[in-house]
């Protein structure tokens, strides 16, 4: 990856993605702004809501018997990844899952679950750590 490269992936970040998600928004009258509830950093825009296994919304407990309430979006640039996927206790068949944290703040929002035999890659996120401008 050249110099350049890096120089522009990182100018995506703050309000750099900000202004570029408002003009994606514009370009294409996308629906409202998705923010992190905790920081206010915006994460992804209504329009990016989509439907797995039958629905946007989930309901899901994790091995430690924590349950979360999670809305699927084809995008998410507000978040990043961290940690390496893997197919343990995944939600979604067929799809490898990894954290997805606010790319302001670090809050974890939910999870970034890879392109698996059922369909693309796509976010699944905690409804109650987001806040949708109305």
């Amino acid at each position: 990856m050249s110099m350049a490269s890096v120089i522009a992936f990182e100018a995506l970040e703050g309000r750099d993605l900000d202004e570029l998600l408002e003009k994606q928004k514009a370009r294409e009258g996308s629906g409202r702004p998705i923010r992190c509830a905790h920081c206010g950093q915006l994460v992804s825009t209504a329009d990016q809501r989509i439907e797995q296994a039958g629905a946007h919304g989930h309901r899901f407990e994790n091995p430690a018997g924590i349950v979360f309430r999670i809305g699927c979006f084809r995008h998410a640039p507000g978040c990043r990844r961290a940690g390496e996927a893997t197919h343990a206790w995944t939600w979604f068949p067929g799809h490898a899952w990894s954290m997805a944290l606010c790319i302001k703040c670090g809050t974890h929002l939910g999870w970034s679950f890879g392109p698996g035999g059922t369909g693309d890659a796509f976010y699944g996120l905690i409804l109650d750590r987001l806040a949708e401008e109305m």
